[in-house]
């Protein structure tokens, strides 16, 4: 019979590996190789080869490709997390719009300095079925997050004043989502033809618009 202490300490989350400078010379590494070559085009050998250590070296740092697939995804969600966090309160109409309007700038920035974000999107919507769970369940988890942080401004766009009561959340949050995923994905195949910034502030202002409280 396993004693109370002892079931509370094996449900006990994880504690977050903080990761050295090799560890991060690799994920640079396999960050560019998955960007070019994608999940299954990349092998533990190039990762290797393209950081300058043995192949057995690697698993000193990291268990398997999943390993790396998941370090470089969390290293790309982390610098959206960060650039995502409000620096002052929300709590005016004009904060609101402010604030809305700098998601789809910030969003555009993001994608402008690092572009691997619209690469990762697109390996893991062709590769699905060549990933494994462990790689789809800690995706399918980032894009259930970024939909609640979308659902939340959504909801307090609502409680503002800002959009219609009887707009629906998930469905909003739904058209978010989608639509800016769309357009990166449309400025990464067509390069400086296509104007990411100034697509994503014209869908910010149509937004406003179309979901505005009826004057």
């Amino acid at each position: 019979m396993i004693t109370s202490p002892r079931r509370e300490a094996e449900s006990a989350p994880a504690v977050p590996r903080r990761r050295g400078a090799l560890d991060q010379v690799l994920i640079n590494a396999a960050m560019d190789l998955f960007a070019s070559y994608g999940y299954r085009g990349t092998s533990l050998a190039r990762i290797a080869r393209a950081a300058g250590v043995t192949k057995g070296a690697l698993y000193w740092h990291f268990n398997d490709k999943e390993d790396f697939f998941l370090a470089v995804a969390e290293r790309v969600l982390e610098e959206w997390r960060k650039a995502f966090r409000r620096d002052r309160p929300v709590v005016t109409r004009d904060d609101f719009r402010e604030y809305f309007l700098k998601i789809f700038e910030t969003s555009a920035q993001l994608n402008v300095t690092n572009p691997w974000v619209s690469r990762l999107l697109i390996i893991i919507t062709l590769e699905s079925h060549k990933i494994g769970p462990r790689v789809l369940r800690a995706m399918r988890k980032a894009n259930s997050r970024q939909l609640e942080y979308l659902r939340d401004v959504v909801e307090q766009g609502k409680e503002l004043g800002v959009f219609a009561s009887d707009l629906e959340v998930e469905w909003a949050a739904t058209q978010l989502w989608s639509s800016m995923a769309g357009v990166q994905l449309l400025w990464y195949l067509h390069g400086s033809r296509f104007d990411l910034r100034k697509s994503f502030r014209r869908q910010a202002r149509e937004y406003l618009q179309q979901w505005s409280v009826a004057k």
